[in-house]
């Protein structure tokens, strides 16, 4: 009787870990919704920039390691890593607390020299600032670290992260924003490195659904298109248990890209269905799929003959830490951007 009192109660045992273990198990993600992104081979980067310099180097630069910087002269090959834009970190930013590395980097040319606006905070906090460095070349050892040009302060409506940079009709604006009321510009002097003296932040996105997960906005304009594309990320970017995803993330509430498009630079932005982006609108361009999970962080670059959207996503069968570089061709024939394979179809077959 006792053993069969312990066979019981061993198969009960069994019976509940497997239930529990079932119930925590994370959903499979759909198949097949959206074209997996080219096979790149770029190392752990959170926040990519994408930039093709003329003489065919591809830049790749992202969150940490002070802004990493990695190179390749081929989309399908393998990324250097060749250093970092302020290797001694933002030293001019030390009126922002408690941040120790560089986030968010957004690079462009401008005014004959290349641009990279950054973000220095903590994580869930409003002490955050941008800066911006410069550089003749992009190339590690170049960048002249000029400081701030905005922040913001426990209190503020917004959170001064995530730069983007714009311009319409010759203005410069500075896009930003996390949570806190989502995505705001502000006007820029004409050298990009300070705000508009008196000019108050403008929202440009806003999700009125608490937390308010928006952040890391770009806004591109497609050529010969008359729309400008506001893209932005939504839910929740990082720090996954896999443990327990299924209870402690559930489905749909991870990054996943919207957009939404304006005739002006400045906005008002609507979604597909006519919605303001402000009254929260956005329309979805891509979502957890296939092995693809939590991809955001997201920008736009002109190669290889089309747009591409670049951003980060995490494979779905590992442990959900390290973040990789996604690429896919975008389709603007329908006046929205639809992702394509057309890029891996370029290069691999």
């Amino acid at each position: 009787m006792k053993l069969v009192r312990l066979i019981s109660s061993f198969i009960f045992t069994t019976a509940l870990a497997n239930a529990l273990l079932k119930r925590e198990a994370p959903p499979p993600l759909p198949i097949g919704t959206f074209p997996n992104p080219l096979p790149t081979n770029s190392g752990s980067i959170h926040d990519p920039s994408v930039i093709l310099r003329d003489d065919g180097t591809y830049f790749l630069f992202s969150t940490h390691n002070n802004v990493s910087i990695q190179t390749t002269r081929d989309l399908t090959g393998t990324w250097v890593d060749v250093g970092s834009v302020l290797p001694q970190g933002a030293t001019k930013m030390e009126s922002i607390p408690g941040w120790d590395d560089i986030w968010a980097p957004n690079v462009l040319s401008y005014n004959g020299l290349w641009y990279c606006y950054y973000a220095v905070s903590t994580f869930g906090v409003q002490d955050s600032g941008i800066g911006v460095a410069t550089s003749p070349t992009m190339e590690p050892g170049s960048w002249t670290d000029h400081g701030e040009v905005y922040s913001s302060v426990p209190g503020d409506l917004f959170n001064a992260i995530d730069p983007f940079f714009f311009d319409s009709e010759g203005t410069p604006h500075l896009g930003f924003g996390s949570f806190w009321s989502n995505i705001f510009y502000v006007d820029l002097t004409n050298d990009g490195q300070s705000p508009l003296a008196g000019f108050t932040p403008v929202q440009l996105s806003f999700n009125s659904t608490s937390p308010q997960p928006e952040e890391g906005g770009f806004i591109y304009k497609p050529s010969g298109s008359e729309y400008y594309y506001l893209f932005f990320s939504s839910g929740t970017c990082c720090g996954f248990d896999k443990a327990t995803l299924a209870s402690s993330t559930p489905p749909g509430d991870e990054y996943k890209v919207f957009v939404g498009r304006s005739k002006t630079a400045t906005g008002p932005y609507y979604d597909a269905k006519g919605v303001a982006l402000t009254d929260n609108g956005g329309t979805l361009v891509l979502a957890s799929h296939d092995n693809v999970y939590a991809p955001g962080g997201q920008m736009v670059f002109h190669a290889e003959g089309m747009d591409i959207l670049a951003y980060h996503w995490l494979a779905y069968d590992g442990p959900l830490i390290d973040a990789t570089l996604g690429l896919n061709a975008i389709d603007w024939s329908t006046g929205w951007p639809i992702l394509t394979d057309a890029l891996e179809k370029a290069l691999v077959s």
